[in-house]
C-alpha cells in the first residue's frame, strides 16, 4: 500500500554507490596517511552527539564464511571454529560499548543491516547472543529495518524462523548465477531446487520482503545462460534484485587468480549480459537507480515513481572488520585483517584503519553522486566539480559522450548512460 512517507534508500544500495562514485570524495583511500584515526573518530562521536532522538543506521560486518567462493571480493574469514565467532562476538560486543560511552546515549535505529560473509553462517546460539547484544545497547523499535544478507546452503527452516522471530523482516540472499557451468567456475554449489526451497520458507515464515543479486562479468557466463537464470528467478519473483559487474582483481585478491581469465567475459560481453538481464526484468520490475530492480508494488518503487526516494541525512555506524562508519564531518574505516581490529578492540581503541575528514566541499559532492546514482538526476551538478573552472572532468566526458545529459543547471542520465555507467563506475 502507498503511504505519503518519503522511502530511504537501502544502505545495501547506498553502500554500494558510495564505492563506485566516480568523484575525488568517493574514490579516497581510507589509509592511516591521511591523518584521521581511532582519536579522531572518538572526537567527532563524543563532540557532535546530536540528537539521541534522531534515528541512526547500523551495520554489522560478520566476515565468516564455511568457503571460499573464487569471485569473493569482501574481506572473508574462512573457518570451522565456533570458538573463532564466538571470540570475535567478544570483540564486537567491545567494540559496542565504545561506541555507546562516546556517543552518551543508547542510538536509536532507523536501519540494522547485518551483513558479511555469510551472517548466517553464525549457529542459533550466536544469532541470539547478537540480536541481544544489539537490542542491549540500541534503541530497536517497530519502525526498525532490520536485514540481512545469507548463504541460501545454509538457511535452513528452523534457522529462518529463528531469524524472523528475532526481528529480521528483509532478507537477501546470494545466488550470483544459476547456470552449473558459472557456479564450477566460480567454486559454488547452489541448485535451483535449494533456492525455491529457501524462497518457499521465508515467506512461509513471515518474512516481508525476500531479495537477491545477479553478478554480471563472472566466467563462463553467456548471454543464453544468464537468460535462464533471470528466467529462473521471475519464477521465484523475488522483492529486489541487485545487478552487480564483477571485474577481476588478481592482484588485490589472490584467491581470484584461480578463476580461469581465458573465460572471463570482455567489456562488451558483460555489456551484452547486463542489456540480457534488463531486458528480461523490465516488464516486471522498475529499474531502480542504475543496476537496482524493485517489484512494481514494493514500496522502493512506488516511492521512486512518485518522487518519495530519498538518500537518508542519518549517520551511519559501522561495526566489525571493514566496516566504513559515515558522520556529518568524517568517514572511516575498520581494519580489515581480523587481527588488526581484535588486538585494537581488545586495548579498548576504536579499530580505525584509516579515513577521510569531509569538509562541506566533500559532502555535497557525495550527496549529489549518490543522488545521480539513485534518481538519475540533479536539480544542481556543480558540487561534482573540483571548481567552476573544472571543466575537464570526468562527469563533463560522460556528457560529450552521451552518457549524462546537462540543461542548466540540471544533470540527469541518459537511457544511454543507464546501460554504460554501471560498467565505468565498476571498472
Amino acid at each position: 500500500m502507498t503511504t505519503s512517507r518519503d522511502i530511504s534508500i537501502p544502505q545495501a544500495l547506498l553502500s554500494h554507490y558510495s564505492r563506485i562514485g566516480a568523484t575525488r570524495a568517493e574514490k579516497v583511500l581510507f589509509e592511516p596517511e591521511n591523518g584521521v584515526g581511532p582519536s579522531d573518530f572518538a572526537d567527532a562521536l563524543t563532540l557532535d552527539r546530536g540528537d539521541p532522538e534522531l534515528r541512526r543506521t547500523l551495520y554489522i560486518n560478520l566476515p565468516f564464511c564455511p568457503v571460499r567462493c573464487l569471485n569473493c571480493d569482501s574481506d572473508s574469514v574462512i573457518t570451522h571454529d565456533a570458538c573463532k565467532i564466538d571470540r570475535y562476538l567478544d570483540g564486537l560486543e567491545r567494540e559496542i560499548n565504545l561506541l555507546v560511552q562516546a556517543t552518551g546515549f543508547k542510538p536509536r535505529l532507523q536501519e540494522l543491516h547485518i551483513g558479511g560473509g555469510s551472517p548466517n553462517y553464525l549457529n542459533d546460539r550466536q544469532l541470539v547472543r547478537l540480536m541481544a547484544m544489539l537490542d542491549e545497547h540500541f534503541r530497536i523499535d517497530d519502525e526498525t529495518d532490520i536485514s540481512l544478507d545469507a548463504n541460501p546452503r545454509s538457511s535452513s527452516p528452523s534457522q529462518l524462523a529463528l531469524l524472523r522471530g528475532l526481528g529480521f523482516d528483509r532478507i537477501t540472499f546470494g545466488i550470483r548465477d544459476l547456470e552449473p557451468s558459472v557456479q564450477l567456475a566460480i567454486g559454488r554449489t547452489t541448485s535451483l531446487d535449494i533456492i525455491r526451497d529457501v524462497f518457499d520458507t521465508a515467506r512461509d515464515v513471515g518474512f516481508r520482503s525476500i531479495g537477491t543479486d545477479i553478478h554480471y562479468g563472472l566466467p563462463c557466463q553467456t548471454t543464453d545462460g544468464i537468460k535462464r537464470t533471470i528466467d529462473n528467478l521471475l519464477a521465484l519473483s523475488p522483492d529486489r534484485i541487485a545487478c552487480f559487474a564483477f571485474t577481476r582483481h588478481a592482484a588485490a585478491r589472490a584467491h581470484q587468480s584461480a578463476l580461469d581469465h581465458c573465460a572471463m567475459p570482455s567489456l562488451a560481453d558483460k555489456m551484452a549480459l547486463f542489456n540480457t538481464i534488463v531486458e528480461g526484468l523490465v516488464n516486471e520490475y522498475d529499474w531502480i537507480g542504475l543496476d537496482y530492480f524493485a517489484r512494481r508494488d514494493d514500496e522502493l518503487a512506488e516511492a521512486q515513481a512518485e518522487g518519495r526516494l530519498y538518500r537518508p541525512t542519518t549517520e551511519l555506524y559501522g561495526l566489525g572488520t571493514s566496516s566504513i562508519s559515515d558522520l556529518e564531518e568524517i568517514c572511516v574505516q575498520n581494519h580489515t585483517e581480523l587481527d588488526r581490529w581484535t588486538d585494537a578492540v581488545g586495548a579498548d581503541v576504536f579499530p580505525v584503519r584509516g579515513g577521510v575528514r569531509l569538509d562541506t566541499r566533500h559532502r555535497a559532492q557525495r550527496d549529489a553522486i549518490r543522488t545521480l546514482m539513485c534518481n538519475r538526476e540533479l536539480s544542481d551538478y556543480s558540487p561534482l566539480f573540483e571548481s567552476a573552472d573544472d571543466r575537464e572532468s570526468t562527469w563533463e566526458a560522460y556528457a560529450r559522450d552521451g552518457l549524462v545529459s546537462i540543461s542548466g543547471n540540471r544533470m540527469s542520465v541518459t537511457d544511454q548512460g543507464r546501460y554504460i555507467l554501471p560498467h565505468l563506475l565498476a571498472s
